[in-house]
């Protein structure tokens, strides 16, 4: 997967992130990453290259898109 859609997917897992009101941290709990793994994603400072965990991103985007009602962090 080319930086550009990996760049598209970590905005939508942003964008989702923030619609739910969750933290970097708790994201990150999610996905199974750290909350630095995931904070430098999002400032676009490294990319995830693990087929597992753009999976898990998929699946969280899934899970979490627009409409569907919002889950609690705990």
């Amino acid at each position: 997967m080319d930086t550009t859609a990996v760049q598209g997917k970590i905005d939508q897992l942003k964008a989702v992130r923030r619609r739910l009101g969750w933290s970097e941290e708790v994201c990150a709990y999610h996905l199974g990453v750290t909350y630095s793994t995931l904070n430098r994603w999002e400032r676009g400072e490294s990319f995830p290259k693990s087929r597992l965990v753009l999976k898990a991103i998929d699946d969280f985007l899934t899970q979490h898109r627009p409409g569907e009602p919002a889950a609690t962090s705990g």
